[in-house]
């Protein structure tokens, strides 16, 4: 549970995540740069994904990301900030130090002193059941089948927006324009179809939507008069359950 008060814990998680692979992608330009100087190289490992760099990560770096993707995936779930031995809230103190901490302080105190370990955390992000309808689906057919429930709602954006599945957990990459957009998708995967284990890595960016070359041909029309009006035609849709379709032209100017 995010506590009142809070500093977007989300946004502070994705934060380190993106600068433990920044500094691999820095180390690795620079050990090829004094081996030879080759501009190519420097240049492919500043765009190596994350898939690739996950490998050349060490291990405490590899914990690391594992631990704050538990922490997306509890912020998904609405579980975030509950210690994981005594399921009691961890303090807003330690929160704000630790984003990323599995257990509030006297827990944590007593596995140090009987030197004792939490769990890999993607043990507990992959544990979690999947729905009963989707158990016998590959990880491809799963995909599919977010993707196509996506499509007939209607509500969620993809063009900017990566879905997978591994192990039955569900990650969310890329770029979405609003956190409307954001919340409604995280409801359809773990209200409306059941996903327990969802890992949010999304970030949330309406410039992409309002820029003329995202779509060739024509510029991509979003709402963006008022947040408010748009969040009211949304949940209004989604209390019908009923697909949002989003406006072809701007709304007509207020007088």
């Amino acid at each position: 549970m995010i506590k009142q008060g809070m500093i977007h814990p989300r946004e502070v998680l994705l934060k380190q995540r993106r600068e433990i692979f920044e500094r691999r992608r820095r180390l690795k330009a620079d050990w090829q740069a004094l081996g030879e100087r080759d501009i190519e190289l420097e240049e492919e490992a500043q765009k190596a994904d994350e898939t690739s760099l996950f490998d050349q990560l060490s291990e405490l770096e590899k914990d690391e990301i594992e631990d704050i993707d538990l922490a997306l995936c509890r912020i998904a779930a609405g579980s975030y900030g509950i210690c994981e031995s005594c399921e009691k809230m961890i303090s807003l103190k330690r929160m704000e130090a630790l984003p990323a901490t599995r257990l509030c302080r006297r827990c944590a105190r007593r596995y140090e002193e009987k030197q004792k370990k939490l769990p890999r955390a993607m043990e507990v992000i992959t544990c979690a059941e999947l729905p009963d309808e989707y158990k016998n689906l590959t990880d491809e057919e799963l995909q599919m089948v977010i993707l196509e429930h996506l499509r007939n709602d209607g509500r969620v954006d993809q063009e900017e927006l990566e879905i997978s599945c591994r192990n039955g957990v569900v990650y969310l990459e890329g770029v979405v324009p609003s956190e409307n957009e954001r919340q409604i998708l995280l409801r359809i995967l773990t209200d409306v179809m059941d996903f327990a284990s969802v890992v949010d890595r999304l970030e949330i960016n309406r410039l992409r939507w309002e820029q003329e070359d995202r779509a060739p041909g024509k510029a991509a029309f979003r709402p963006s008069a008022d947040v408010d009006e748009i969040s009211d035609d949304v949940f209004e849709s989604q209390e019908k359950e009923s697909p949002y379709m989003f406006p072809d032209r701007p709304p007509a100017e207020k007088e």
